[in-house]
């Protein structure tokens, strides 16, 4: 612990001292009322701190997680996921008939096929007649374009079932059990996969499944999203075989090519004329009327990421017994650092300077903890969530944003290479006896902090993140510890 005291008189008396007058009239330090001058004090206070384990959080990020990888500090994570499919209900018809150009951001029948095909062709203005709908291919897809951690060499294994229950509950863990929703008895789909120049994983599936769903949208046998999670409940994505890499899954869903027949309307040379998609296959080998309709596994669709850590218990062991020299936070859904605030102690140390503590005003109260570099690949996290362990939960769940009583947030102060929360309003209101009684244990938690029109909004680190911080044995300028400056008038 260290303390300082400095009278902010003294420094003014120099100050004067130093200056010439020549005025007899001027007004001296003599005639200043006491009670106006103040004396300053600046503590730095130790703290502890331990790594603690997360076993899962709120499913709620923008993207799912897919892959398995293993590390020498942090061991081995699974990342699998289940999800719903967005129905598109009333924005699907099948067969499309619909023309597009280049330009359009809908898909349909490209309406310069013809033309590509025999320049005597003109456009194609429409489509009648419809006959013959056949489902050409049926695919799972996979969009990683957000990027991947670990080793883009690696050869993994993807497997799609069927869920055999719905996904009922309003919100998700992720700890969640995939076999409460998936016995794993329909397989839709497997392959083997490396990380590719495309940023996709195209799992094949069958044709009958590919009718099975377009037969619901034919048939009309539904016209709700509830319905159509009644007929098919989602998918459940497995991870199957190695390790070697965790993808960040932007893009999910189901993808069917199709074609059909029907009676083209155009110009030949300039002169309006209809022709079957049939006579357009004989003479040319190609039929135009193909496209093709998606079912994405988006926000709009209830979906959970499924995060396991292999073999844990005995390398959370190891870390703990370092928290001495370190901590940890590892994300997704690993490690976090708890923080005893010693409270008690400020309240204390403060009462032992200051006999009447209501003169007392804290000026600057920092919690700061220095990141210490670990040696491994991974990103450490800019955005820090300190808060009550108690209320971690509720926090998310409910979309609060800190409060600065207790919750509070920080960037990572790069010049310095530290985490620094204010914890000032809390500390005044327990010395003036006001308001609760603060928790001092608090839990240090990886965020990402997004902006939602002028407020900020906050989810848990999902991505692969891992800091490291110093502890209690770390040299005594890289201690964490708790900053205090604060002042008594007098």
């Amino acid at each position: 612990m260290k303390l300082y005291k400095l009278p902010l008189y003294a420094m003014c008396l120099t100050g004067i001292l130093m200056s010439s007058c020549e005025d007899d009239s001027t007004i001296g330090m003599s005639i200043q009322p006491e009670e106006d001058l103040f004396s300053v004090y600046h503590n730095h206070i130790n703290v502890t701190t331990r790594s603690t384990i997360s076993d899962s959080i709120l499913s709620k990020a923008d993207y799912l997680l897919f892959g398995r990888y293993s590390d020498n500090i942090f061991g081995e994570i699974q990342a699998e996921y289940m999800t719903q499919l967005d129905a598109r209900t009333g924005g699907i018809i099948l067969p499309d008939t619909t023309i597009v150009t280049y330009n359009s951001a809908t898909s349909g029948i490209l309406n310069s096929l013809l033309e590509d095909i025999d320049s005597k062709f003109g456009k194609i203005e429409r489509v009648s007649n419809i006959r013959n709908f056949t489902i050409d291919s049926t695919l799972y897809l996979m969009q990683y374009n957000s990027g991947f951690w670990g080793d883009s060499t690696a050869m993994q294994s993807v497997r799609v079932y069927e869920l055999n229950k719905g996904m009922d509950q309003s919100k998700y863990y992720t700890n969640v059990s995939t076999q409460d929703y998936c016995d794993q008895s329909i397989l839709l789909g497997e392959v083997n996969y490396q990380i590719q120049n495309t940023r996709e994983i195209r799992v094949p599936l069958s044709n009958d499944f590919g009718k099975r769903i377009s037969d619901y949208y034919r048939n009309e046998l539904g016209s709700s999203q509830a319905d159509f999670n009644e007929y098919f409940k989602g998918v459940y994505v497995k991870h199957a075989f190695n390790e070697g890499t965790i993808l960040k899954v932007d893009v999910s869903g189901i993808l069917i090519y199709y074609h059909y027949d029907g009676d083209i309307h155009t110009t030949i040379d300039g002169k309006d004329t209809i022709v079957s998609s049939e006579s357009i296959k004989a003479k040319y080998g190609t039929n135009p009327l193909v496209t093709s309709f998606f079912l994405s596994g988006n926000k709009s669709v209830k979906r959970a990421n499924a995060i396991q850590h292999i073999e844990w218990d005995n390398l959370v062991k190891e870390i703990q017994e370092a928290d001495s020299i370190q901590t940890y936070m590892y994300t997704p859904a690993g490690i976090y650092t708890e923080v005893t605030i010693p409270f008690g102690t400020i309240m204390e140390e403060v009462k032992q300077n200051v006999k009447d503590t209501t003169k007392v005003m804290f000026n600057s109260i920092r919690l700061i903890l220095h990141r210490k570099e670990i040696n491994n690949k991974y990103l450490y996290n800019g955005q820090m969530l300190l808060i009550d362990k108690d209320s971690v939960e509720s926090f998310f769940l409910n979309n609060r944003t800190p409060d600065g009583l207790s919750s509070f947030t920080c960037t990572i102060d790069g010049d310095n290479n530290y985490y620094a929360f204010n914890i000032t309003r809390p500390t005044q209101n327990m010395l003036k006896g006001e308001g609760k009684t603060y928790s001092k244990k608090m839990t240090m938690i990886p965020v990402t902090r997004t902006l939602d029109g002028n407020n900020y909004s906050y989810k848990q680190q999902l991505w692969m993140t891992g800091t490291a911080l110093y502890g209690s044995a770390a040299p005594d300028t890289l201690k964490p510890c708790v900053d205090i400056i604060y002042t008594k008038r007098n």
